[in-house]
């Protein structure tokens, strides 16, 4: 199938990669079939890419690769809801906003996308129990040793 993008022109799709997401991203409750792209090659990032409309994409990172020992301790319910035995089973995400200041570029701590490429679902979850913030800024995290920010904090 062929998907008309703003961002990546016309791609060739494969339609056993589209993903349904179980839960719609915030903000975005129309849009639940995606595909999952690589980001610029050695970034560690993606692109997760709206295959109902054509200009909507979310740029995608590990969280991990700014926080070490980030952790996501999912129920039951929401393995069995990604048909998931495990949390090894899923990737996991969360959303960069990238805005015209480079210096404040940040991610959503809070609310990361997971993703079940053998079985093609995602969503995205809002964790509870936990002091990640909404809004963490890259900047800020390279300047702490270890990627760690002090003063970040989940209503930020």
């Amino acid at each position: 199938m062929q998907l008309q993008t703003t961002r990546f022109g016309v791609l060739d799709i494969d339609p056993d990669t589209v993903l349904t997401f179980t839960q719609p991203i915030i903000g975005f409750p129309e849009q639940r079939r995606y595909i999952l792209l690589d980001g610029p090659e050695g970034s560690g990032l993606s692109w997760l890419q709206s295959t109902e409309q054509g200009d909507l994409a979310f740029l995608l990172m590990r969280p991990k690769d700014v926080i070490a020992d980030y952790q996501v301790k999912l129920s039951q319910h929401e393995l069995n809801e990604l048909a998931a035995a495990s949390q090894d089973d899923l990737l996991l995400f969360t959303l960069l906003v990238v805005p015209a200041d480079k210096t404040k570029i940040r991610t959503n701590l809070k609310a990361p996308v997971l993703i079940n490429r053998k079985h093609r679902l995602g969503k995205q979850t809002v964790l509870e129990r936990t002091d990640y913030p909404i809004q963490f800024f890259l900047n800020a995290a390279a300047r702490e040793p270890g990627g760690e920010v002090q003063n970040a904090r989940a209503d930020a």
